[in-house]
């Protein structure tokens, strides 16, 4: 069957289960220095999707370059120093973008609309990524990842497929009106109930209680991430963040409820 033949819900299937297979394997059994990787370019990919929804304006080549080499380097700092090496890395990268334009740019204004733009694209994407190299040096580093996935996806399945067959009450309509308050709490009681079942049998000396408030805050935070990509697309007039991931749209779609997810995790767990 041709591929354009299919709807969007199965290429939404068939992408995510092309996506789940290798990342699951790196996860459960790929080494540490793999996970760094992933995730750099996982963000120089997400911020360039971002770059084409905000068109802050004809950046420099500096600019441009130190955008991307910062998204890149920032996963790799926390994977060699930890939380020292993702604080330092960003706090160089907020002090050459604003020397560069202290240097280049001392009286362009649109200069400075496109280093505030820069800088958001850090704090958004590739800190809050970084988060998840900082889960990997916990105990039961790889238990924890696959459970807040696990979470996450039960989430956004839940929602969607609830909010599918009993959604009726918009959401909130000015940010996303496809979704419904139905489909929010379908979300949300999967996620309870994966969350449970996960912990209960994978994850030791946790009591069922926090693991609840734990899945409960995954899911709420999922879902607030959810809606704030949807508003930047909302604003920036796009549907999606890009289209290369058929049924899914861009990286960035996929990662939104994540991107929040990961510190919320690494605070509960550090």
């Amino acid at each position: 069957m041709n591929w354009k033949e299919l709807s969007s819900h199965q290429q939404r299937l068939i992408t995510g289960f092309c996506l789940a297979i290798p990342l699951f394997g790196l996860i459960g059994f790929g080494p540490f220095w793999s996970w760094a990787i992933l995730v750099s370019l996982v963000s120089v990919v997400a911020l360039w999707e971002f770059e084409a929804l905000m068109s802050a304006g004809e950046s420099r080549l500096w600019e441009r370059a130190l955008y991307y080499f910062v998204g890149f380097c920032m996963p790799g700092a926390t994977f060699l120093a930890s939380a020292w090496g993702l604080h330092a890395c960003l706090f160089l990268g907020l002090f050459l973008a604003f020397l560069g334009l202290l240097l280049t740019s001392p009286n362009d204004f649109p200069g400075l609309t496109r280093l505030a733009h820069t800088v958001f694209a850090w704090l958004y994407i590739p800190y809050l990524l970084s988060y998840v190299l900082l889960i990997g040096g916990v105990e039961e580093a790889r238990a924890w990842v696959f459970f807040l996935l696990f979470v996450t996806m039960a989430g956004d399945a839940g929602a969607y497929y609830c909010g599918r067959t009993f959604g009726s009450r918009k959401l909130y309509e000015r940010v996303s009106p496809k979704k419904t308050i139905e489909g929010s709490f379908g979300g949300f009681l999967c996620s309870m109930v994966v969350g449970a079942l996960y912990g209960v049998f994978l994850i030791h000396g946790m009591s069922l209680a926090k693991i609840l408030l734990l899945s409960a805050v995954l899911s709420l935070v999922g879902q607030f991430g959810d809606l704030f990509e949807s508003m930047i697309k909302r604003m920036t007039g796009k549907k999606d963040s890009s289209q290369i991931l058929p049924g899914h749209g861009g990286m960035l779609d996929r990662l939104d409820s994540l991107l929040f997810v990961f510190p919320v995790v690494w605070f509960f767990v550090s």
